[in-house]
């Protein structure tokens, strides 16, 4: 079905598929004429376009998720400053039905900075990222991060820690 104007229009399946056969010549020219391949920024992007359409048909056991997990969460491509890549991320919530996860990402390169929207936790030179936290689907989440043989979880210091920052971070609160 196309909406178009307020109406719904039916589509043979024979239309359709020469639709989407259009679709698909149009982008190919358009990469052929546009892209750049000895940008690495094209080259990035043309990857994270691939990488996308293997996360989209991608299916884990979202019942095996739980909030304080620390996993494996890919990020994409960024525009400017956002962060990017496969990184670690705490779970820090979920949708009811555990296809939407609220994460807190982690890095190595704040630790012990002071910034107050940057809190350190118990994992070995690890900092919450409070500032990009996001939402995600749960089809990004490739898989548990791993410390000392066990999959990581927040302590609950680390966790009562986060919650503080968050409050300062979010309420303006000093």
């Amino acid at each position: 079905m196309v909406y178009v104007k307020g109406k719904f229009l039916k589509i043979v399946h024979k239309d359709f598929n020469l639709i989407l056969e259009k679709l698909k010549e149009s982008l190919l020219d358009k990469l052929g004429n546009e892209i750049d391949y000895k940008n690495i920024e094209d080259i990035k992007y043309l990857k994270w376009c691939y990488d996308k359409l293997i996360l989209e048909n991608k299916d884990i056991n979202v019942f095996s998720l739980k909030p304080r997990c620390v996993c494996w969460v890919d990020f994409g491509q960024n525009i400017g400053s956002e962060l990017r890549k496969l990184r670690p991320a705490i779970l820090w919530r979920s949708s009811s039905d555990k296809k939407m996860w609220t994460v807190i990402p982690l890095s190595t390169k704040c630790y012990n900075d002071k910034y107050y929207f940057h809190c350190d936790i118990s994992l070995p030179y690890s900092t919450a990222k409070l500032e990009s936290l996001a939402n995600f689907s749960y089809k990004r989440i490739r898989e548990p991060f791993f410390y000392n043989k066990k999959i990581a979880y927040l302590s609950d210091e680390d966790y009562k820690n986060i919650l503080k920052s968050l409050r300062k971070y979010y309420t303006f609160d000093n």
